[in-house]
């Protein structure tokens, strides 16, 4: 997904930016859009599939799936506490991302068990 959301942004970043209803009227936007968005997305996504790929980088990936996941959710569920609901497309994201954080920090646990054992 990570791959999916990273290069969309890369490639069509007002498209992306069209659901939080923000418009990118510079330069200055367009180049922070597909950085910090489609670049950096694209970045996580290739270190979530090399853990995939590399036993030897799965403790680390799943790691990473859990700190970030865990960060956006939490950033999430401060806003929601400060600023409101956002709209429902933004809360099942948040589920997602709880869901995923989970996922990758039993992952890693059992990563963990199982490496303890060999």
């Amino acid at each position: 997904m990570m791959l999916v959301v990273g290069g969309l942004h890369l490639v069509a970043p007002q498209m992306m930016m069209e659901a939080p209803m923000i418009e990118l009227t510079s330069t200055n936007h367009h180049h922070i859009i597909r950085a910090a968005y489609g670049g950096a997305y694209l970045g996580i996504a290739t270190l979530f599939l090399l853990g995939l790929a590399n036993r030897g980088l799965r403790a680390s990936s799943l790691l990473a799936v859990t700190v970030l996941f865990s960060g956006f959710a939490f950033g999430r569920i401060v806003s929601i506490a400060v600023d409101g609901l956002p709209v429902g497309l933004y809360l099942g994201v948040l589920a997602f991302e709880v869901i995923f954080a989970v996922m990758a920090l039993v992952a890693s646990r059992s990563n963990a068990e199982n490496s303890l054992h060999k």
